[in-house]
C-alpha cells in the first residue's frame, strides 16, 4: 500500500473534482451555449458561463433547441418532472400548446450538460417559469 502525502493527496482530490464538474481548471474546454467549444477558466468565476438561477421543473416532456423558435435545431429534450438548471429567459417564436400560447423561452441546461432553449409553456411557474424580470437573456 502506497502513502500519499498530503500535496498529492489534495492534487488527486483536486483532479477528481474537476472531472466531476465540481471545479472547473484552466485550459479545460467546455462547450458553449451555441454548442461550440471555447477553454474555460474556473468554473465559478467564468463570465462566459451563463449565470444559474436555480433549477425549475419541465411538467411535459419537450424538444430543447439551439434557438428560442420551433425551428431551431432539437439538441435534445427535457423531460416530464425532472429539475434542470436555468439561466434566463428571452421572447422568441409564439408557441401555442397545451391550451396556451407564449413566446416566452427559457434557457436551460440539459442533462449532457448543453445549454439550450424550450417553450416555458412546459415549465412550472408562470409565463417566465418563475424567472425574475432582471434573468432576461
Amino acid at each position: 500500500m502506497r502513502t500519499l502525502t498530503t500535496r498529492t493527496a489534495v492534487a488527486a482530490a483536486t483532479g477528481a473534482l474537476a472531472l466531476a464538474g465540481v471545479l472547473g481548471t484552466a485550459g479545460t474546454a467546455a462547450a458553449a451555449p451555441d454548442g461550440t467549444s471555447r477553454t474555460a477558466g474556473a468554473v465559478f468565476s467564468d463570465p462566459t458561463l451563463p449565470p444559474v438561477f436555480g433549477s425549475r421543473k419541465v411538467w411535459k416532456t419537450v424538444n430543447h433547441r439551439l434557438l428560442p423558435s420551433g425551428d431551431g435545431r432539437i439538441i435534445g429534450k427535457l423531460y416530464a418532472g425532472v429539475s434542470y438548471p436555468v439561466s434566463c429567459w428571452k421572447y422568441g417564436e409564439s408557441v401555442t400548446a397545451e391550451g396556451t400560447t407564449n413566446n416566452v423561452w427559457i434557457l436551460a441546461r440539459n442533462g449532457s450538460g448543453v445549454w439550450g432553449y424550450s417553450s416555458a409553456i412546459y415549465f412550472s411557474g408562470d409565463k417566465y417559469a418563475n424567472l425574475p424580470a432582471s434573468a432576461k437573456c
